[in-house]
């Protein structure tokens, strides 16, 4: 029996809503269910792990890897505690001890709260950004960040963080970090940002602003 092209968008409409319905549903819980350890992320990068200060990074939508994957490292001190790190200057405000707030933290409080921000969904920093300067940072970037940081540093699914669309202070002073060997990377990585100008620096951040507008 031949079914008119009406008869199966209706049929299409009543299978879409309820789905629809329960993908909102399950939206909702994850935000409304954040777990206590998260508070002490969220105080600084936002609620919803969308900073609003240019010296931390956007949270939301990094991978469960990653995510979990930096806690831990806070918590046996495999990383510069952020604190020290990001409190340089005489004008920023002090930044919490990360070691020391994950000290404390179990497996399982760690994956809750990277499972939480995980599934939270990813925004961009509002920045402007220099054109030109942005094409040599893209240069750089598909000479030797490309091959771990697809699309642009873009994707949570290649497990190395979103770069697209994270604040300028925050991609100068981590960059800044790795080059001086500050924090573990990979080998390949470590020989890619030892080369690292100043100039190289701000030309990637850049162009890492540029793609998340």
């Amino acid at each position: 029996m031949h079914t008119s092209h009406a008869a199966v968008r209706e049929q299409t409409r009543f299978l879409f809503w309820p789905l629809a319905i329960l993908l909102l549903a399950n939206a909702a819980s994850v935000w409304a269910e954040a777990p206590v350890e998260a508070e002490a992320c969220a105080s600084c990068h936002g609620e919803k792990g969308i900073s609003r200060d240019g010296d931390i990074p956007i949270i939301a939508g990094a991978s469960n890897f990653f995510l979990e994957n930096q806690l831990f490292l806070f918590r046996d001190k495999g990383r510069p505690c952020a604190g020290e790190l990001f409190s340089q200057r005489a004008e920023s405000p002090p930044k919490p001890d990360h070691c020391a707030l994950a000290a404390d933290w179990s497996d399982d409080d760690i994956a809750k709260i990277a499972g939480y921000f995980s599934a939270l969904p990813h925004q961009s920093a509002e920045q402007s950004f220099d054109t030109e300067l942005a094409q040599i940072g893209k240069a750089i970037h598909e000479r030797s960040c490309d091959r771990c940081h697809a699309e642009g540093g873009s994707l949570a699914l290649d497990d190395a963080g979103i770069l697209a669309g994270q604040w300028r202070p925050y991609l100068i002073r981590t960059l800044e970090s790795f080059r001086a060997g500050e924090r573990w990377q990979e080998e390949k990585m470590a020989d890619a940002t030892a080369k690292l100008s100043d100039d190289d620096i701000k030309a990637l951040a850049e162009y890492y602003v540029s793609v998340g507008q």
